[in-house]
């Protein structure tokens, strides 16, 4: 190219007389090579800082993309070990507009449409509230997503996505560990207290009944004693899941220690809490599985504002009215 100009421009000036012109078509012809010259430079480093960028970014063990709000438009090679029926991003695109599509719509996650405002600048401006759920091929991720604005003019912005879904498992298996009963695996004792605080704020809150159900084993010593503590292991295994396999939803079921258990009933006044009550007294007395067993219940319905020891306090009472009134029975109070 810039042989042909030179040609071009050396024609030109053998063909004008020597007098001043020639010089400033000296001068033009100098200007012109060195601005094609410095312009092919230009060019070529241009071209050197792309491919070392985008070297860097291939290189990235994060998913980094470059996206707008409708669509996606490069990506780097991480992205493709995620979405790993795809080769190219031209695959991608013929049956997905963008990463958004993958989003889980969940409370805690961001997902395309947050509220009415789009994902990109939502994360912009909450920065903090950065999740993000993707369920890709049955597989579930969890990412991280930092968004910078890198195109005012085009709208285009890049997401970098780190994967937290180890950590997110373990955190949520450290979580389901500290609120479950390893034996039973039902909820536990600090499962019950976080419970019953939140739903007597919102039975205070919203005008709602709410009444607590505190109930054991009969004789559950005797069976330890007689059978071993296998057996005893056994019966609690299998009753509470019978027990639990006919509550409702939104029904709390905790194991609180050893043979005792409480359940929270949400909405439920106590006439209601002892006919749940006392079907499943029938429903274990007639079960006969392991061993036959009987369970005895103490009901009570929360007062509002009432302190929750005290609460609690009156089931207990109560469960101990029905053990020394004869056992297998439901006492209110």
């Amino acid at each position: 190219m810039i042989i042909v100009i030179a040609i071009v421009l050396l024609v030109a000036w053998y063909s004008v007389d020597f007098s001043i012109h020639k010089w400033f078509s000296i001068a033009l012809i100098v200007i012109i090579v060195s601005a094609v010259v410095f312009g092919d430079l230009i060019h070529n480093r241009s071209q050197k800082q792309k491919m070392y960028y985008k070297n860097i970014i291939d290189s990235s063990s994060n998913i980094v993309v470059v996206v707008d709000k409708n669509s996606i438009v490069e990506v780097n090679k991480t992205f493709f070990k995620y979405f790993n029926k795809y080769n190219t991003l031209e695959e991608f695109k013929k049956e997905n507009r963008s990463i958004s599509d993958f989003f889980v719509e969940k409370d805690e996650y961001i997902y395309r449409d947050m509220d009415g405002i789009n994902w990109l600048e939502y994360l912009i401006k909450n920065p903090k509230k950065n999740q993000v759920k993707i369920i890709y091929d049955e597989k579930v991720y969890y990412f991280t997503v930092g968004v910078s604005l890198i195109s005012a003019e085009y709208g285009h912005y890049s997401a970098i996505f780190s994967d937290i879904t180890k950590e997110k498992l373990y955190q949520k298996e450290l979580e389901y560990t500290t609120i479950t009963d390893p034996l039973t695996k039902i909820r536990n004792r600090y499962y019950y207290n976080e419970q019953i605080k939140k739903e007597s704020a919102n039975a205070n809150r919203y005008f709602y009944p709410l009444s607590l159900v505190v109930f054991d084993i009969d004789h559950f010593k005797k069976i330890n004693d007689e059978h071993g503590h296998d057996v005893g292991d056994n019966v609690l295994v299998e009753y509470t899941k019978l027990i639990n396999s006919h509550l409702r939803n939104g029904d709390i079921f905790c194991r609180i220690g050893g043979e005792e258990f409480t359940i929270i009933l949400p909405h439920t006044e106590k006439s209601g809490a002892y006919k749940i009550a006392d079907k499943l007294r029938v429903i274990v007395e007639e079960h006969k599985k392991v061993v036959p067993i009987t369970v005895s219940f103490g009901v009570v319905e929360y007062i509002k504002g009432e302190d929750l020891e005290q609460t609690f306090k009156r089931a207990d009472k109560a469960l101990y009215e029905a053990k020394n009134g004869g056992r297998n029975r439901v006492v209110v109070r």
